[in-house]
C-alpha cells in the first residue's frame, strides 16, 4: 500500500514542469549514505531540540531566575574543569576512525582510557576548588553535581559511531535521552531547591545512553577493542594537541561571560543572561550536528580525493549559511514571543539580549562551516589561531563592557566573538578550499530579511505567533531553493 502511494505521488509530480528532474535528484539523494545520515541526524535533532526547549522552559520556570543562575554558574565552573580532558582527542579520534575504520577499537581505547584518567584528575581539582574557594554551600554542591559531566564526557563513544558514519544510532539515542530527562524532570523537579537533582538527572541519563552505545559498537559495528602500545598513545596525545588547545580555548571563551556577569551583577542577572544564552547554545548545536554528518566524509575524501573534498567543503559551508540566517531572522523578529513562551515575564530582560545574539548565530555558523572544513584537511593550527582571538575578545570584552553596560555588554561581547574568529579563518579557507561564493551569503541574507519583515508586518496586524512562523518561513524558500537543489545534487 505504501509503495503504491509513493508511486502514485511520483507519477503526479512528473506531470508538473521540472517534475522529472526533481524526482531524479530525490532518488539519487535517497541512495546516498550522506543523505541518509543527514536525514537521520536532522530529524532526530529537530525532535531533540523541541524536547530541549520544553526542558529549558520547565527548568527555568521551576527554578526561578536566581536558582537558574546558580545552575548556570555550576555548569560554567564544571566546563572549565573539563579542559583537562584534552577535548581535542575526540575530534582527532573521529577523523582517524573515518580514515581507518579497522583501527576504530584501538583509537577508542586510546582516547577514552586517557580521558577517564584525566576526568579523575579534573574532578579532584574541582573538589579542591569547591572547598578552598566557595564558602557558600549551595555553590559548592552545584559545582560538584555539575562536575559529574567530566565522567560522562570521558566515557562517551558517540564519536566512534560518527567516524564510522553510523550517525543514526547516536542521533536516535539523543532523542531517547531527552525523553528520559523529561520523565525524570516531571517526577523529581518541582521547586527551586531541586536544582541539584536536575544536575544529577543529566549525568544519570547520559551514562545510561553511553552504555547502549558500547553495546551497538560491539554487536552492530563489530568493533574489536585493542590495547595500544605506549608509543601509540604518546603519538596520539601529541597529534591531538592543536585540537585540544583549540577546544580548551572554546570552553574558556564560551563560559567566560557567564562568570563575569555573575561576579559583577549577581546570580539573578546571570539567570536572565543565561536564558538568552541558552537559546544561542541550542541554536549552535546545529553546526555540531552538521559536522557530525559531514566531517567524517570530508576527512576521508581529503585523505584520498582532495578535489572531491574541496567541492563538498564548499557545500558544507553553504549549508551552514542557509541554516544560520534562517534561525537568526527568527531570533530578531520573534524574540519577545520566544522569551514569553519559554520563560515568562520574569525573564523579560532577555528579549533584547536574544536579538543582539542573533548576530552571534550567523557568525557561529560561518566559523563552524569554515573551520571544520579546514580540520578535515588537517589544518588544525588555523582553528587554534581563530579561537585564540575569540578567547581574547570574550574575556577582555566581558571585563570591559559588563561593568559599564551590564548584561547588555555581555550580549555585545557574545555577538562579536565569532565574527572575529570568522575573519581570522577566512584567508586560510580561501587558500585551502577556495573562495566562498558571494551568493552563498547574499541569498540567505535577503531571505532572512524577508522573514523579519513578514513577522513584523503580521505582528502589527495581530496575527498569532503560531501562524506567523510557518507563513514567514515560506518567504525564505525562493532565496535558497537553488542552493538546496545543488546540495541535493
Amino acid at each position: 500500500m505504501v509503495t503504491a502511494l509513493v508511486n502514485r505521488t511520483a507519477s503526479l509530480v512528473e506531470r508538473f514542469p521540472g517534475g522529472p528532474r526533481a524526482l531524479k535528484i530525490v532518488r539519487r539523494s535517497l541512495r546516498s549514505g550522506l543523505f541518509l545520515n543527514l536525514f537521520s541526524v536532522t530529524g532526530a535533532a529537530i525532535t531533540q531540540k523541541l524536547i530541549g526547549l520544553y526542558i529549558l522552559a520547565y527548568v527555568a520556570h521551576k527554578l526561578g531566575p536566581n536558582n537558574y543562575g546558580l545552575l548556570g554558574y555550576g555548569v560554567s565552573i564544571a566546563a572549565y574543569a573539563s579542559i583537562v580532558l584534552s577535548p581535542g582527542l575526540v575530534t582527532w579520534g573521529t577523523r582517524e576512525v573515518a580514515r581507518d575504520r579497522a583501527g576504530a577499537g584501538k583509537v577508542l581505547v586510546i582516547v577514552n582510557a586517557t580521558q577517564v584518567v584525566l576526568a579523575f584528575l579534573g574532578y579532584g581539582g574541582l573538589i579542591l576548588f569547591a572547598y578552598a574557594f566557595l564558602a557558600d554551600p549551595g555553590k559548592r554542591l552545584i559545582v560538584l553535581c555539575c562536575g559529574l559531566v567530566l565522567f560522562t564526557t570521558a566515557l562517551s563513544a558517540d564519536w566512534v559511531l560518527n567516524g564510522l558514519e553510523l550517525m543514526r544510532f547516536p542521533a536516535a539515542l539523543n532523542v531517547v535521552n531527552a525523553c528520559l530527562t523529561v520523565i525524570a524532570l516531571l517526577l523529581l523537579v518541582h521547586s527551586p531547591q531541586d536544582v541539584y537533582v536536575y544536575a544529577l538527572i543529566s549525568a544519570a541519563t547520559s551514562i545510561l545512553m553511553t552504555a547502549v552505545v558500547y553495546i551497538i559498537l560491539v554487536r552492530r559495528a563489530k568493533v574489536q577493542f585493542q590495547l595500544p602500545s605506549f608509543e601509540e598513545a604518546r603519538r596520539t596525545l601529541i597529534a591531538s594537541l592543536p585540537l585540544g588547545g583549540t577546544m580548551a580555548l572554546v570552553i574558556v571563551l564560551h563560559y567566560a561571560n557567564n562568570l563575569i556577569v555573575q561576579a559583577y551583577l549577581g546570580m539573578t542577572a546571570l539567570g536572565v543572561f543565561w536564558a538568552a544564552y541558552r537559546l544561542l547554545e541550542l541554536a549552535s548545536q546545529i553546526p555540531v550536528l552538521l559536522s557530525t554528518v559531514f566531517l567524517p566524509r570530508l576527512s576521508r575524501c581529503a585523505h584520498t580525493e582532495p578535489g572531491v573534498a574541496r567541492r563538498e567543503a564548499s557545500l558544507f559551508a553553504r549549508v551552514h549559511m542557509i541554516a544560520g540566517f534562517f534561525l537568526a531572522a527568527y531570533a530578531v523578529a520573534e524574540a519577545p514571543a520566544i522569551i514569553s513562551i519559554l520563560y515568562g515575564a520574569k525573564y523579560a530582560g532577555a528579549v533584547q539580549l536574544l536579538r543582539i545574539m542573533a548576530i552571534a548565530i550567523i557568525f557561529n555558523y560561518a566559523i563552524c562551516g569554515y573551520t571544520n572544513c579546514l580540520i578535515a584537511f588537517g589544518k588544525d593550527w588555523v582553528m587554534l589561531r581563530a579561537v585564540l582571538v575569540c578567547t581574547i575578545i570574550s574575556v577582555g570584552g566581558g571585563l570591559i563592557l559588563v561593568p559599564r553596560l551590564g548584561i547588555l555588554g555581555g550580549a555585545l561581547v557574545v555577538a562579536s566573538i565569532d565574527l572575529a574568529g570568522w575573519l581570522v579563518s577566512l584567508p586560510y579557507y580561501r587558500r585551502t578550499i577556495g573562495s566562498l561564493q558571494f551568493r552563498a551569503w547574499l541569498q540567505p541574507l535577503l531571505g532572512g530579511g524577508c522573514i523579519v519583515g513578514a513577522c513584523f508586518l503580521m505582528q502589527a496586524i495581530g496575527v498569532p505567533v503560531w501562524v506567523r512562523v510557518p507563513v514567514s518561513a515560506f518567504t525564505y524558500t525562493p532565496f535558497v531553493f537553488k542552493e538546496i537543489q545543488s546540495i541535493l545534487q
